[in-house]
């Protein structure tokens, strides 16, 4: 028997309709030798490819226009480049119960985020580390900030939006000289206007002139005309911003948090920084950190609600503790001092767990969620040595200031991106552990 209480209560099981290729849905069986999953989630094989342990980032879901919910995601193809393994970067939609036909966006070589939204036309939008190798660099096959739009055809156009370090405004002459731009990208949508904040490397290779150096920086216009802003510079500081970056739409402008990670292009960070675009359109608030957290793991997760205001989740992994803070969104430059934010309220904090948290807004009840896994009921596990029998992909939901937990997969998952439907009922994309069965398989569990 897993050591879990989970908060479940009686579900009536609705279906989800059938999906639209030969797999089918996974029927929450017993991947892991424990218990029968017996969650109110119906679960769906978006890609039955077998995967491996990757700490990059590399799965992103939005929901869209009459609760599509489209999903960006990386598969190997079994081909080489110069003895470096090709990665497909690919699209695929579930919608009306069904999943739609995978879609292959890029080919790339070197993995370092991705993410997805929904463009005013109805049409998903992905924004990756593309374009091709240009500058004198071994190891960056890629290394350019890409946008990927599709057309109503379903015909993917890749648009590279920034080459280069000194292509943001304001430019420091001194420290603004590199490539490598794009990394780890988040995209939202205001009205027509694409708006991907991206950390850039300079020049990717030495710690301190490159990475500790980094600067977070948005481009914002599209598909064709973009301008280029650095939100918050590391060259003077040496601070390293932008390893990890979420970002929401609050309103009619962006707002994020990222952490700082100056060791690597994909180091854990430290800290949650929280900045907002300014009322102009163009510049940011100054950087304020929200949270102290010396081992951020993936970075936090950030939500914005038009009653509650913005909420983050973060989990600092030397502990396994997971916590939540908020702040009220009463102005236009509110949660921009440190004193605006509520001190961290403890959501998991037993065992090994609260990994790659993943935070949503209940539309309906205005109630923050987060799913998270849970990798062992024992402290002191690492990423390889998760337990079997007591992992499971959770949620844990507020509920009149009290966190309860309900389970969407017994046998756990990685990297969850959790998301709302119009009607209250959440939604999961994440990636099924390789100690399990499925080993690494890509799938989606949609509340019934």
């Amino acid at each position: 028997m897993k050591r879990h209480a989970w908060a479940l209560g009686l579900v009536l099981a609705l279906g989800c309709g059938k999906d639209s290729n030969p797999t089918p849905p996974d029927a929450g069986g017993n991947p892991d030798g424990g218990p029968i999953d017996t969650s109110s989630f119906a679960k769906f094989v978006v890609d039955s490819s077998e995967g491996q342990f990757d700490p990059i980032s590399s799965i992103a879901m939005a929901v869209g226009p009459q609760d599509r919910i489209g999903m960006a995601y990386f598969v190997r193809n079994g081909t080489m480049r110069e003895n470096v393994e090709n990665m497909d970067l690919m699209y695929r939609e579930f919608n009306g119960g069904q999943l739609g036909a995978a879609e292959r966006i890029a080919t790339v070589q070197r993995v370092y985020g991705v993410s997805v939204a929904f463009g005013p036309d109805g049409q998903p939008v992905v924004t990756y580390l593309g374009g091709d190798r240009e500058d004198p660099s071994s190891f960056w096959f890629q290394s350019d900030l890409a946008v990927a739009y599709r057309s109503a055809s379903g015909a993917w156009t890749e648009r590279i939006v920034v080459r280069q370090s000194n292509e943001a405004q304001p430019v420091n002459p001194t420290t603004d000289v590199g490539f490598l731009v794009g990394l780890n990208p988040a995209i939202v949508f205001n009205g027509s206007e694409a708006i991907v904040a991206y950390r850039d490397g300079k020049n990717g290779q030495y710690e301190r002139q490159d990475f500790q150096s980094s600067d977070l920086e948005i481009a914002s216009g599209g598909p064709t005309n973009w301008q280029r802003r650095v939100a918050v510079a590391s060259g003077d500081t040496k601070m390293g911003y932008g390893g990890h970056i979420s970002m929401v739409m609050a309103g009619t402008q962006p707002a994020l948090v990222h952490d700082k990670a100056p060791e690597a292009a994909q180091a854990t960070g430290t800290d949650v920084h929280f900045q907002r675009r300014n009322a102009d359109g163009l510049t940011w608030s100054p950087v304020v950190r929200v949270q102290a957290v010396p081992n951020t793991q993936l970075g936090a997760s950030l939500a914005y609600d038009s009653v509650e205001g913005f909420g983050v989740a973060v989990l600092n992994r030397n502990s396994n503790t997971l916590t939540y803070t908020e702040c009220a969104d009463a102005s236009a430059t509110s949660c921009t001092s440190e004193r605006d934010w509520s001190m961290p309220d403890p959501v998991f904090n037993n065992g090994t767990g609260g990994w790659y948290p993943s935070l949503a807004f209940d539309p309906v009840h205005h109630e923050p969620s987060i799913a998270f896994y849970i990798c062992a009921a024992e402290p002191g596990r690492n990423d390889t040595s998760c337990n079997p029998n007591d992992d499971a992909l959770v949620i844990s939901t507020r509920i009149q200031g009290i966190w309860r937990e309900t389970l969407v997969d017994a046998g756990g998952g990685w990297s969850p991106k959790l998301a709302y439907l119009s009607n209250g009922k959440r939604v999961v994309l994440y990636r099924a552990p390789v100690v399990a069965q499925d080993k690494g398989v890509l799938k989606l569990a949609v509340e019934r």
